[in-house]
């Protein structure tokens, strides 16, 4: 994963100072490219440690590694940058923005997923869509749009929700987790249980690195993006879970294809 798909997943989770930062490095990598971890705190207007804790956050294990990252990215995408077209309005840039993350979505080779996720649905006694933060949106859209397919289940979208289901999940469950980061700090401990008791395991992030990935029986890698406007103070991101959102209506409509021909 680049330094530009990082940001996109992590974006939510950034500080206001992390994303000035972010907005300076995408301004002029050099920053980072040319300059030790302390210069770079001082042309960044903030510190050594806030650069550090930056990284970390991205997943970098170090400033070395962080360095290394932004420079391989510059450096393979110079030549391939599209020339900002300044006539188009900020509607049209998010328009197109959103309109690319559709089109990288439908491009991916999940037809089978798609239909076998259908199938399981139908067939498990105990069907849980999870959501923690605003991902629980995405969870209970999912929730909501098989209601008009007569599929009724829960969305376990808070704390106290996982630690009850960690308790008490078997191999009759099914579970199917929203998380744009895929956070081992949020999802082990209940995929632990769930592996530990059989259950069936769906995962839908945008972090191919995530270490929870190797829990899932099924796995969906959805694309992320940025946003690419002009003229901003601070950096813009179109908001992820609009893709996950958008996903779970794609699983409701898998799901209905599925039922007609059953």
């Amino acid at each position: 994963m680049n330094f530009k798909e990082k940001i996109s997943i992590h974006y939510t989770s950034l500080t206001p100072t992390e994303k000035r930062i972010c907005t300076m490095i995408f301004d002029n990598p050099q920053i980072i490219i040319k300059n030790s971890i302390v210069e770079a705190g001082v042309l960044c207007h903030t510190s050594k440690s806030a650069i550090l804790r930056f990284a970390k956050k991205l997943e970098y294990r170090g400033y070395s590694e962080f360095k290394y990252a932004v420079e391989e990215y510059y450096n393979k995408t110079h030549n391939d940058q599209p020339i900002p077209n300044n006539q188009e309005t900020v509607l049209q840039q998010i328009s197109t923005s959103y309109a690319q993350t559709i089109e990288a979505l439908g491009l991916l080779d999940y037809e089978d997923k798609l239909k076998e996720l259908a199938s399981l649905i139908d067939s498990y006694t105990y069907v849980k869509a999870i959501g923690i933060g605003n991902s629980a949106f995405c969870a209970n859209q999912l929730v909501y749009s098989l209601y008009s397919h007569n599929k009724f289940f829960d969305a376990v979208v808070d704390d106290v929700q996982f630690d009850y289901l960690s308790n008490c999940l078997t191999q009759d469950y099914l579970l199917i987790i929203f998380s744009v980061t895929g956070s081992s700090n949020t999802f082990s401990k209940l995929l632990k249980a769930a592996k530990n008791a059989g259950s069936k395991i769906v995962i839908i992030s945008m972090n191919n690195d995530s270490p929870i990935n190797h829990y899932a029986d099924i796995q969906f890698i959805l694309p992320s993006s940025i946003s690419n406007l002009q003229n901003k103070i601070v950096l813009n991101q179109l908001d992820n879970r609009t893709t996950l959102y958008f996903f779970s209506e794609i699983i409701s409509y898998y799901y209905g294809i599925y039922l007609e021909h059953k």
